[in-house]
């Protein structure tokens, strides 16, 4: 195991609680969400407001429910991730960045997608036909940019690994 400074190891440990806790806030985000979708009463809920991308409810909760879900894991792997390097091993780090990349392309590759993908099965099995959209905008774009690059990174990360492991049977 590698000796890492302790101000990075603290940094790692606090982003890891940091990441948690958005993951847990996200996860009760997504619920009521899912409950506010399924009860019908959105206009109650005014400070909350859900995207469903115009679908029906249930074809939106299924939205939500995908992509919650897919973030969360990808947030998950990113704090195993941190807790590795809090724990002093950055170099094994690499599969759970390229874990997090992965889910969070997914979760947009979902965003930008899966509603039209759900519009298109509600109308195929005889539900309401409603304008099928596909969104796709530059945030999304520079979410899947960010995505590769990190896949790129954990290369690097993994490559140096390699390189550690050869030179330190050298000596």
């Amino acid at each position: 195991m590698m000796e890492f400074p302790d101000r990075i190891r603290r940094s790692a440990r606090r982003l890891r609680y940091a990441t948690l806790t958005i993951a847990a806030l996200l996860g009760l985000g997504i619920v009521l969400g899912i409950a506010i979708l399924l009860s019908g009463r959105r206009d109650e809920f005014t400070a909350f407001q859900v995207d469903d991308s115009g679908l029906a409810p249930v074809p939106g909760v299924i939205l939500l429910a995908i992509v919650g879900i897919l973030i969360a894991v990808a947030l998950l792997r990113l704090a195993r991730m941190l807790g590795k390097v809090a724990g002093g091993a950055p170099f094994g780090a690499a599969a759970d960045l390229r874990g997090f990349a992965f889910y969070l392309f997914l979760a947009v590759f979902a965003v930008i997608f899966a509603p039209a993908l759900l519009q298109l099965a509600v109308q195929a099995f005889g539900g309401e036909a409603r304008q099928i959209r596909l969104s796709f905008g530059m945030s999304e774009v520079l979410m899947l940019l960010v995505t590769g690059l990190l896949f790129f990174v954990a290369k690097l990360l993994d490559e140096a690994q390699r390189i550690a492991d050869d030179a330190s049977q050298i000596v």
